[in-house]
């Protein structure tokens, strides 16, 4: 599974897209960049639309929702968030984006609602959805081999915020718990920040030290 960053516009959140070289199978992870970056970053791999399966979404913020409906307009994909989140992506306090800004957000509602546990295929390579509530209710993770999109869960060195609707401090240390337990080299793309490994924050994160 090859990991591709889109480069960030206005709210520092990671977008990732998640590409089967064999089969040209791809995904894209919390489309929060204008649609107009995120198409460029589609052509400079040479990527076909009828490749185009999930919008995967790690939970429902604005900051990671934001191109949403302009991606599943366009490209015809399917929508993924978990249940928990279901309802942020047309629930303005949710989402976060009335709090912050004073304005509405509301995008159509998902065309997958997930559970944890499940297993997306694109081509050959698989996608399993790890439920880690505690940022959000409905937050989740996307392993595929090695590599892990964290989301607000878990950035290098760090965890997201607990204080939105729907954080639980408490519940996100759990999470936390479970994430420890992974294998060391399994590299970690958080939802803001730089790529690290589960090893690396098992050291160092204070968040993650001693679970």
């Amino acid at each position: 599974m090859k990991i591709v960053k889109v480069p960030s516009v206005g709210y520092e959140s990671n977008c990732f897209l998640m590409i089967d070289e064999l089969s040209g199978d791809f995904a894209i992870v919390d489309p929060s960049p204008s649609i107009q970056t995120i198409d460029e970053v589609i052509e400079k791999f040479a990527l076909e639309s009828s490749g185009f399966k999930y919008i995967l979404l790690t939970h429902g913020h604005f900051d990671h929702i934001y191109s949403v409906d302009d991606v599943r307009d366009k490209y015809g994909c399917k929508v993924c968030i978990h249940e928990g989140d279901a309802d942020y992506l047309y629930d303005s306090v949710k989402n976060a984006n009335k709090i912050f800004f004073d304005e509405e957000l509301v995008l159509k509602p998902a065309d997958i609602v997930l559970h944890g546990g499940e297993e997306l295929s694109l081509g050959d390579e698989k996608v399993y959805v790890i439920s880690t509530p505690g940022h959000t209710k409905g937050c989740v993770c996307y392993l595929s081999g090695k590599n892990l999109i964290t989301g607000d869960t878990l950035f290098d060195m760090s965890i997201g915020r607990c204080d939105l609707p729907g954080g639980n401090g408490k519940t996100l240390l759990e999470s936390l718990k479970y994430l420890s337990s992974l294998d060391d080299d399994i590299k970690i793309y958080p939802g803001h920040g730089g790529i690290s490994t589960i090893g690396k924050q098992k050291r160092s994160n204070p968040y993650m030290k001693g679970l």
